[in-house]
């Protein structure tokens, strides 16, 4: 079997890079009587210096005499195998053994063997390495997977191998063509993963990181990373609060970990920190690792308490040029819409109670919700060119998308263009990546107001009057929403510009230096108009508004590394500094009252009713320096041991906390390496990892918000003259610094069965202080009633499960699966303290019609962010009034001490179910994700679900049944169960047959689908709401329905 893996490594490095490391290398070696074996084991110990070869035919016990000092290893084994009987092969870190009597030659007769290697997708395999057992003949399949390998004897046995796939042996016979599928590996321990500043093996990891590969990404129309990561790592939840195109997602790994900062993770690009996600096209990503706790994540420090998001281009590859198209062509429909009462249910209720509708009824019948949506047309394009030599490496791409909303006025679009270009130089000790990005959006968000007035607008009111005038309605909530997405405009206008520069060299064998910098600018212009005759503009006889900002950021990093091995030990130390600056500007008008409404937002100065602070502007810019290092030791592969530091230095501090020290440590135990599960073959990777760090993160901090600002205050009169005076407008905190999260990880990774089953068991304990939040305080001695201050903690603890592994393994069809499930309990520990005080925060809005006001939620110590905070109500009685439980304080009538904990938006569990089918030249991909054992707030079953408003507003249809004849009141009535099941994603691929199209790779036909069902006990449009902030899991009367999207695609590669 060791020659069979040999003889694979001999061809396959026949086209890996040339000797560069062996003739860089020098080694000093002084054995006496010495076997060969020894020999061979201290060049190892003294370089990276692998050796391949079948003891069964060469003799390495024979013993030698070797005295070198700075040698090159071809010299020293010149010298070993003086006599002739062994030859090397050398390449690049490989060396390759062989007895020297020439290629086996099994039989006499030989013939040539011709065929195609494809992957279970039946898609070309270029790069292939084929080979004849026991020889070193041999060839590589070119760009459409074929290969021709001449001087075959009939009983050879063919050797095919590829990285991360599994090599097949195949006997000749009596065969002249010969094709081949070759399956990927499940689960590779060599996979390399990306860290925080590099790259590490998974085998080594002992932190919790997730990595997620192109081939596992979510299929189908998607906008950025987060797109391609939703539902595939345990406890990674991302929320698509609105069906609105231009809406970001809710991101939280872990829990939420801040009250006022963000819980968003960290995102780092091609090694770049503090990246957008929309700066680079899904179709550009290749892998994206994600650092679940702090051991692994506290490399980035005062920015890292909520996790990083680490996103891996693609590069070109040298001596392969590749051209690949990727486009589709999507329709989306609303998936559910309100369902409000039809011009006929609508006639029949006021019929039925006698109720004159003279006035209202004037014969339409309009369905407002169906007159503001439309079928949504998108379309994605994206285009990419590689290649390279023996010394350089390119790609560039272009990526365009254009997406419309299921609502008229809602769409965007998006060009993406990278380049990103390698160069090696100094004999391969110097390497150099350039990278140039450029992102623009161009966004039309709608205007959620519309959906409140097609609520509201009765269904026997026209959208036109019978002279083709607009119909309108100055009722309270009411207007014609049509009108206004006909007639007011929202545009959103943005940009992405940035250049990377990195250089990496070798000083000395092992020890490199690195230098990386980046220069990025981000801009924004948004531009609305109200129209004068719509809801919006009416009282202000048309409205309108421009705002624009520009961000410039610079970044300067240098690294150093050393790499070392001996006596099978290794160690890797790292150590670094960060320089970063960010510089933001903002200016903004405003005016109103236009005599046109035709100039809409582009001439501001033709409204007469401009208003103190209509015309703004401000600045900032914030620092922050960091030294950084980690070390990595390994004993004997199987114990792994991992420390970290960062210390970051922040402008955004206050004066008493101007520096952080964000420590970690982790250890990792590779049991299967063990002699005592030598027995167990069945087991293929069993570790244990134990990991315990701390992070921060300064994201709740304003750049100024330490310091005592002064700020424009009224006016005052001197010497004849009206003068602009200032004053202090903040108070200032000195002690303000970064919330610090600790986080202990325990993690049991596995795979048995050939890596037919594989997977991950892991539990954290999330601990974080010094939570941010503006506390009350008192003036004097303040000058202001509020102040950010540090005081707050809380927890998440939970654990969380990956199993994957393959149902079917055949050579015809393959069906690998993985689930994955997390569960996060969220508790607030403390909310104030000697200095700052606070026995809950209210917060939310669960204002109505005819109502009153009261927050919905409630922060307060032992309960968890999100928790619903109302009056319990038991029903609804025959009369159509509320019944309420029993009265807390004892009295009469409902109270504020009447309200109680009625829910928690916080789910129980999360999972996500993922599956790929491959059969001949088909493919299959299917997802499930889903939440269980979290409420909602159903705000807009509480605003319409009452026949109160009848006849001169509109409804829910389940107002009929429900009964209700009062003003809503927020209450346990309106809170639901919100879990579900839904197939997020599926698609089904066909790949034609290639091989006789000259210079084409793949063509791939593709169907996709997403948010094709759900399974719900909710009433309510979707369960899948907005969970961002203190108030999450309210589905409110403005809620952007979500649409359900089917896609028609295509890739080619050339």
């Amino acid at each position: 079997m060791r020659n069979a893996v040999i003889i694979v490594f001999i061809s396959a490095f026949q086209v890996l890079a040339t000797g560069s490391y062996s003739q860089t290398t020098l080694l000093s070696l002084n054995l006496k009587d010495a076997t060969i074996k020894e020999v061979l084991t201290e060049i190892e110990n003294q370089s990276e210096f692998y050796f391949l070869y079948n003891s069964e035919l060469i003799d390495v016990t024979r013993k030698v005499e070797i005295e070198s000092k700075n040698a090159k290893v071809n010299e020293i084994l010149t010298n070993v195998f003086d006599n002739g009987n062994v030859d090397f092969l050398i390449k690049d870190r490989y060396i390759v053994l062989t007895p020297d009597n020439g290629d086996v030659k099994l039989f006499d007769q030989q013939k040539i063997v011709n065929g195609t290697v494809t992957d279970t997708k039946n898609e070309p395999l270029p790069g292939v390495t084929v080979v004849v057992k026991g020889t070193t003949i041999g060839t590589v399949t070119n760009a459409s997977g074929e290969y021709s390998l001449p001087n075959v004897p009939e009983n050879a046995v063919l050797l095919f191998s590829f990285v991360g796939m599994k090599f097949q042996e195949i006997v000749v016979g009596n065969q002249s063509v010969i094709n081949i599928q070759l399956e990927e590996e499940t689960i590779g321990l060599q996979e390399v993963i990306a860290i925080g500043y590099g790259t590490q093996s998974r085998r080594e990891i002992s932190g919790s990181v997730a990595n997620i590969a192109e081939k596992s990404f979510n299929k189908g129309l998607t906008q950025n990373a987060a797109d391609l990561l939703k539902g595939k790592v345990a406890g990674l939840t991302i929320t698509q609060g609105s069906g609105d195109v231009t809406h970001e997602q809710t991101i939280r790994l872990r829990g939420t970990s801040s009250l006022t900062g963000s819980s968003q993770p960290f995102i780092v690009i091609d090694g770049v920190p503090g990246m957008s996600l929309s700066s680079v096209a899904p179709h550009d990503i290749e892998s994206i690792s994600v650092l679940k706790d702090a051991s692994a994540a506290a490399i980035y420090g005062s920015r890292s308490a909520s996790g990083v998001i680490l996103v891996t281009t693609k590069k070109g590859k040298r001596d392969y040029s590749l051209v690949e198209y990727d486009g589709y062509a999507a329709i989306s429909t609303v998936t559910n819409v309100p369902d409000v009462l039809t011009a006929t249910e609508w006639r029949n209720y006021a019929s039925a109670n006698n109720i004159n509708t003279s006035g209202l009824d004037l014969g339409a019948d309009t369905d407002w919700f169906d007159e503001i949506m439309r079928t949504g047309k998108s379309q994605n394009h994206s285009i990419s060119m590689s290649g390279g030599g023996k010394s350089s490496s390119y790609r560039g791409s272009l990526n365009y998308l254009q997406q419309e909303g299921v609502v008229k006025d809602n769409s965007l679009q998006r060009y993406n263009a990278r380049v990103t270009f390698n160069q090696k130089a100094l004999n391969d000790r110097l390497d150099l990546t350039f990278t140039a990005s450029v992102t623009s959006l161009n966004n039309s968000p709608t205007d959620t107001r519309n959906f409140v007035l097609a609520y509201n607008m009765i269904p026997v009111a026209p959208i036109k009057n019978a002279d083709g005038t607009w119909f309108d309605s100055q009722e309270y909530d009411q207007g014609n929403p049509v009108r206004n997405i006909e007639y007011n405009k929202q545009q959103n206008k943005s940009s992405i510009y940035f250049g990377n520069i990195k250089a990496e060299l070798s000083v000395f064998e092992g020890f490199t230096a690195g230098i990386n910098l980046l220069k990025q600018r981000s801009s924004n212009d948004y531009s609305l108009y109200y129209n004068s005759q719509t809801e919006r503009g009416r009282n202000d006889l048309g409205f309108a508004q421009r705002t624009n900002w520009t961000s410039d950021k610079n970044l300067l990093e240098l690294t150093f590394n050393y790499k070392k091995q001996f006596n099978n030990q290794s160690i890797n130390l790292l150590g670094g500094y960060s320089y970063e600056d960010n510089y933001y500007q903002n200016s903004g008008a405003q005016n109103r009252q236009f005599a046109t409404d035709f100039f809409l937002y582009n001439n501001l100065g033709a409204g007469e009713n401009l208003r103190t602070g209509d015309v703004w502007s401000g600045a900032n810019m914030n620092k922050l320096i960091s030294f950084f290092a980690r070390a990595n030791y390994s004993l004997l592969d199987k114990y792994i041991f991992t420390v970290s530091l960062r210390e970051d230095g922040s402008s955004k501090f206050g004066n008493n906390h101007k520096w952080a020290m964000f420590p970690s440590v982790s250890a990792a135990w590779r049991i299967d390496e063990e002699s005592f599960l030598d027995d167990m073959t069945f087991i293929d990777e069993l570790k244990l990892r134990v990991g315990y760090g701390i992070s921060g993160n300064q994201d709740g901090i304003d750049p100024y918000k330490s310091l005592q600002l002064y700020g424009a205050s009224g006016q005052y009169y001197d010497n004849g003259k009206w003068y602009t005076a200032y004053q202090i407008s903040q108070n200032a905190n000195p002690d303000l610094k970064w919330e610090e999260t600790s986080m202990l990880n325990i993690g049991v990774d596995f795979s048995f069965a050939d890596s037919r089953i594989n997977g991950t068991v892991e539990f954290y304990d999330k601990q974080t202080k010094d939570l941010l939040y503006n506390y009350s305080v008192p003036v004097p001695p303040y000058l202001y009633s509020t102040m950010l201050a540090n005081v707050g903690s809380m927890s998440n603890k939970g654990f969380e499960v990956l199993l994957s592994g393959d149902i079917i393994r055949k050579n015809s069809i393959r069906w690998t699966s993985s689930l994955n499930f997390a569960h996060n309990k969220n508790l607030i520990k403390s909310l104030s303290n000697d200095d700052f005080a606070t026995s809950a925060i209210k917060t939310g809005s669960a204002w109505v019609r005819g109502g009153s006001s009261n927050s919905t939620h409630i922060v307060e110590e032992g309960k968890e962010v999100g928790t619903f905070y109302g009056w319990l109500c038991k029903g609804i009685d025959e009369n159509g009034q509320y019944i309420y439980d029993d009265m807390i304080d004892g009295k009469e009538g409902l109270s504020d001490e009447d309200r109680t904990y009625i829910g928690s938006a916080q789910p129980k569990f999360t999972y996500g179910w993922s599956n790929n089918i491959t059969w001949n030249k088909w493919d299959l991909n299917f997802f499930f994700r889903g939440v269980y054992g979290n409420d909602l707030l159903n705000f807009s079953k509480m605003s319409y679900a009452t026949t109160q408003w009848l006849p001169g507003a509109n409804v829910l249809e389940e107002a009929l049944t429900i009964g209700l004849k009062t003003s809503p009141v927020y209450n346990s009535y309106y809170i639901e169960k919100g879990s579900f099941l839904r197939l997020d994603n599926a698609s089904i691929g066909y790949s034609f047959d290639v091989s006789r199209l000259k210079g084409i790779n793949k063509i791939r036909l593709y169907l996709t689908g997403q948010n094709l069902f759900t399974l719900t006990n909710y009433t309510g449009l979707d369960p899948e709401v907005e969970m961002a902030g203190l108030d999450p899991g309210v589905e409110g009367r403005e809620y952007y329905p979500k649409s359900r999207t089917v896609s028609m695609g295509v890739n080619i590669s050339f």
